[in-house]
């Protein structure tokens, strides 16, 4: 939606601008287990849960088991990936626009980073980037916005 907003190129820009808005999504729902899960919800994939061993009952125990680490490991992968997909359309959006979606690009990929390092628990904790890491990440950010075909990745952040 936001492509709209800052503007962009052409059609050609769309299927970047989805693999980003996937991305993200799917970052809240990883991020947001525990919380969707007091309020009645799972995003999570059925079919995936099940393929990993897991289940409604592994959520509600709330326990990170090598399951689950497995289970995190391949959706953090997944969406790495589509992080990384997306970075080509950067160049499609209008210039002035480049930073904010880079910068949400960069931050929320580094969530990911965040629930990795605490061992995939997010039962317990709300993985974020706190604000001295964003400061530290935007020079960075806004030096690859403005370079959108830099050979560098918005995910190495």
């Amino acid at each position: 939606m936001a492509m709209h907003i800052v503007g962009y190129t052409g059609a050609d820009a769309i299927p970047y601008a989805v693999r980003l808005g996937v991305a993200l999504q799917m970052t809240n729902i990883l991020r947001d287990v525990a919380e969707d899960w007091r309020y009645g919800r799972v995003y999570l994939p059925q079919d995936e849960l099940l393929a990993f061993g897991l289940s409604d009952e592994t959520l509600e125990a709330g326990r990170v088991t090598e399951g689950w680490r497995e289970f995190m490991r391949f959706q953090i992968e997944r969406n790495r990936m589509l992080y990384q997909e997306s970075w080509a359309g950067i160049c499609k959006l209008d210039p002035d626009g480049r930073f904010a979606i880079t910068a949400a690009g960069a931050l929320y990929s580094a969530i990911l980073g965040d629930i990795q390092q605490h061992d995939y628990d997010v039962f317990s904790r709300r993985s974020h980037v706190g604000m001295v890491s964003k400061l530290a990440r935007l020079p960075k950010i806004w030096w690859m916005s403005r370079r959108p075909d830099s050979p560098q990745k918005v995910t190495l952040l």
